[in-house]
């Protein structure tokens, strides 16, 4: 799950991507759901 912030971050780094609280925020909600449907299945 931490590869998605891991992959925002190279994003951010390599392709000149904007990093900000948006897209912080955004990566922390994918990590989120993903931990709730991993522990509702």
């Amino acid at each position: 799950m931490t590869s998605i912030i891991v992959g925002a971050a190279i994003g951010a780094a390599f392709f000149k991507e904007r990093f900000g609280a948006p897209r912080i925020a955004a990566a922390g909600l994918i990590v989120v759901g993903i931990g709730l449907m991993l522990r509702a299945g």
